[in-house]
């Protein structure tokens, strides 16, 4: 089964990416689209994201559309670059990945390293938190150094 979560995570952060290239493609079009459905089809509909860009937790497909739109105010060329993803215990998986991205008005490069913990439930992703420390997402996915 762990190697399953894997899949499924790595599945789902290839499905935002796509999005992402497609979005910043054609900004105009807006955050709809088949490649946003294919994000939220791996998605629980309760998710919940604990996002590192804000002290709030997002919840269900609204207000994660609406953290991602004030986000994309803020950056061009947003992405994703994975690094790992790791089984971890009970249905949770860590991924090692860094932001990338450009002040929208600077244009200055943005990247943050960032370490989530992903908990999944019936094959999709229900919890994303995101971690500055590594130490925080190794204890959350149950691996612990």
């Amino acid at each position: 089964m762990s190697q399953e979560n894997v899949e499924i995570v790595s599945d789902f952060f290839q499905a935002l990416n796509i999005w992402l290239r497609s979005y910043w493609s054609d900004p105009g079009r807006g955050l709809g689209g088949p490649e946003i459905e294919e994000v939220f089809d791996r998605l629980d509909p309760d998710a919940e994201w604990d996002w590192v860009f804000s002290p709030e937790t997002f919840r269900g497909r609204d207000e994660i559309l609406r953290a991602v739109a004030d986000w994309i105010e803020t950056v061009s060329d947003w992405r994703i670059a994975i690094d790992e993803v790791i089984a971890g215990t009970e249905n949770r998986v860590l991924v090692r990945h860094r932001v990338l991205a450009h002040g929208r008005g600077s244009g200055a490069p943005v990247e943050q390293r960032l370490f989530v913990a992903v908990a999944l439930r019936n094959g999709k992703v229900a919890r994303i938190d995101d971690h500055t420390e590594e130490a925080e997402a190794l204890k959350a996915v149950g691996l612990e150094e």
